[in-house]
């Protein structure tokens, strides 16, 4: 019986890939072995190598993430060497953005991987190789993805799991921009959905999971399905964390009253503010009105044990460093635990890579794909703004100093004049921006800041 190995790179040992669990799945009753391998991008590639190796894979499927592209662009050459015979399959984000060093019967799918590799495996990996399109399932005809057998590989790990694919959002620089797809799991108005959701959610907190992150791009866009689910996270009784990426102007106040229930360490929601300049925000396509959604924010941050992760992105359309700063003061003055301020990367099929042409921006030609500079923002500029990220991880997302914090803004002082003081501190001093004790952190915080 032929060897399918599917096999994972990725970001790190807790992190997990959904595509390989879907993938298994999608094969059952094909006449394959099926084996899953999941590596992380720290391991000693020899040894990743002689893993993959030791299966005596007939096919190998990888997912190239730009996480993982430059690790794979290293390993398939070498798997080539080793494996002439074995055919090689790469899907993914990334697959058509590279040449990968593949054979003439090697195969890269463009675009959703399940039908491809349904479609390939029926007729026996006979096809030539090359490149491959095919439609997948709807959503709700995918079978569930993890086996009770996966816990072993599972626990203490992030597990995925999603609701939806698509977006009806169209912001420029993410890679929904351009799905058309609309697709739902789930109806909640129908009593067997809500028992096969149920179902589901009872199998994945069986898996004793880190955290149980659902992928998808603003979960809360079917506000019924976003209440049961957050419910039973409420009401489960599990250990592990809910972690879920929402729009926050959809909110309404049902939402918070269910909401206030919930248990500290039970729920994250990672919140994509951005920027809070409406012209801004407007030439990216994302219909956010900071105006409705500060005090959103400000009532889940003092009504419930929400843990509150809020991203601003550094180099969209437009935005000059004050706009930034006065976006880091507005996010910083609704107290979130972690405000993450991420740098633009301008990522492959996205609607931003043709604004980014027109507008003159420079980026990097490797993943992240990350901007060098932009029409309204030079290099220096882009690395001072990421040294005040490395000192917002530093003195506020540990959480280390919340009180400090909090007393700070309560008296009328802003943050980013804070977090440069501290950045200042620490070019002074020849500070290091990362891997410094809690002690030092402590005695910069107090001399920099409340000396």
């Amino acid at each position: 019986m032929p060897t399918i190995c599917l096999v994972a790179l990725n970001s790190a040992w807790y992190q997990s890939n959904p595509a390989l669990y879907y993938l298994r799945e999608i094969l059952r009753g094909l006449p394959y072995r099926v084996r899953l391998l999941e590596f992380s991008l720290d391991e000693v590639p020899e040894s990743v190598l002689a893993a993959i190796f030791r299966s005596r894979p007939d096919i190998l499927c990888f997912s190239a993430y730009i996480w993982n592209k430059s690790c794979l662009q290293q390993l398939l050459p070498e798997l080539k060497k080793l494996l002439p015979q074995t055919r090689i399959m790469v899907g993914g984000p990334e697959a058509l953005q590279s040449d990968w060093g593949l054979g003439a019967q090697d195969f890269v799918v463009n675009g959703p991987g399940e039908g491809v590799l349904r479609s390939l495996a029926e007729a026996g990996f006979l096809q030539p190789g090359g490149v491959y399109a095919s439609a997948a399932p709807p959503l709700r005809e995918l079978p569930f993805p993890y086996r009770r057998s996966d816990r072993s590989a599972l626990a203490g790990k992030l597990v995925y799991y999603e609701c939806t694919r698509g977006c009806p959002f169209r912001c420029v620089y993410c890679l929904s921009a351009l799905d058309q797809r609309q697709e739902q799991r789930f109806d909640p108005s129908l009593s067997q959905d809500r028992r096969r959701l149920f179902r589901e959610l009872d199998r994945l907190v069986a898996l004793s999971p880190r955290t149980l992150k659902f992928v998808d791009r603003s979960f809360n866009t079917q506000p019924g399905l976003a209440r049961l689910i957050w419910e039973y996270a409420i009401c489960c009784g599990a250990p592990c964390e809910f972690h879920f990426e929402i729009f926050p102007d959809l909110l309404n106040p049902e939402d918070l009253l269910l909401l206030e229930k919930a248990p500290p360490g039970r729920i994250r929601f990672e919140i994509g503010v951005q920027t809070v300049n409406a012209s801004v925000s407007k030439a990216c396509r994302r219909p956010s009105n900071w105006l409705l959604v500060k005090p959103i924010l400000r009532a889940l941050r003092e009504r419930t044990a929400i843990c509150l992760h809020l991203d601003l992105l550094a180099g969209l359309p437009g935005e000059k460093i004050p706009s930034i700063l006065h976006s880091l003061n507005e996010v910083a003055s609704v107290f979130p635990h972690e405000i993450q301020l991420g740098m633009l990367k301008i990522l492959p099929g996205t609607p931003m890579r043709d604004i980014a042409l027109q507008r003159g921006y420079a980026w990097m030609d490797a993943p992240p794909y990350q901007i060098l500079a932009t029409d309204t923002l030079g290099f220096t500029q882009i690395s001072k703004l990421q040294e005040l990220a490395r000192i917002v991880n530093l003195y506020w997302n540990k959480g280390e100093f919340s009180q400090e914090w909090q007393n700070l803004l309560a008296s009328g002082q802003i943050a980013a004049p804070l977090f440069q003081k501290l950045l200042l501190y620490h070019h002074r001093h020849s500070l290091p921006l990362h891997s410094i004790s809690r002690q030092k952190r402590s005695e910069v915080f107090q001399n920099a800041i409340l000396a």
